[in-house]
């Protein structure tokens, strides 16, 4: 898919607003903002609200795909911990707090590969709605390093993630 459009960001608190190319758009994204997606000429396509929800699924879904495809070896800690993630996601009385802090923890510990830190993260930002555009922001930088540490490029990892968030933005 191609994706030749651009991104505003506008904020819900003073209607300030940014403009962003797809490789920059995991960087911008903030919480309690909507996401527009911009024709060439500059006509709305569509918006979508970014909430509590979408940073912590961004972060979980950056995190996933870091281990799976920068990751040298499984890491069931952070596996667990983005299974965990993704419960709260579907259900968020269906998971604590403590449980997320806890799977927090795990992942640290088990820090084989920089690839872990993401998914501790996202475990931290579904736990603290404040932290959340800190968090994701942070997942969104720790997985730029995986990629790169693993050969791949930085600036890649970004576009992959501006498609990420598109594709979200589309089926919202």
């Amino acid at each position: 898919m191609t994706y030749i459009n651009t991104y505003q960001i506008i904020s819900t608190f003073d209607g300030s607003t940014e403009t962003c190319s797809l490789s920059e758009l995991s960087r911008q994204v903030k919480l309690n903002y909507i996401l527009c997606e911009l024709n060439a000429d500059g006509t709305l396509i569509d918006s979508c609200p970014l909430d509590h929800r979408a940073l912590v699924t961004f972060a979980v879904e950056f995190a996933d795909y870091a281990l799976k495809h920068y990751s040298k070896q499984k890491i069931p800690e952070s596996e667990a911990c983005i299974a965990l993630i993704r419960k709260w996601l579907k259900n968020s009385y269906a998971v604590s707090a403590e449980e997320l802090r806890v799977a927090t923890a795990a992942s640290n510990a088990a820090a084989y590969a920089v690839a872990t830190r993401t998914a501790a993260s996202a475990a931290d930002a579904a736990t603290r709605a404040g932290a959340a555009t800190l968090t994701a922001a942070y997942a969104v930088d720790v997985a730029r390093k995986a990629a790169k540490a693993a050969g791949k490029s930085g600036e890649a990892e970004y576009v992959r993630q501006g498609q990420f968030i598109v594709e979200y933005l589309r089926a919202a």
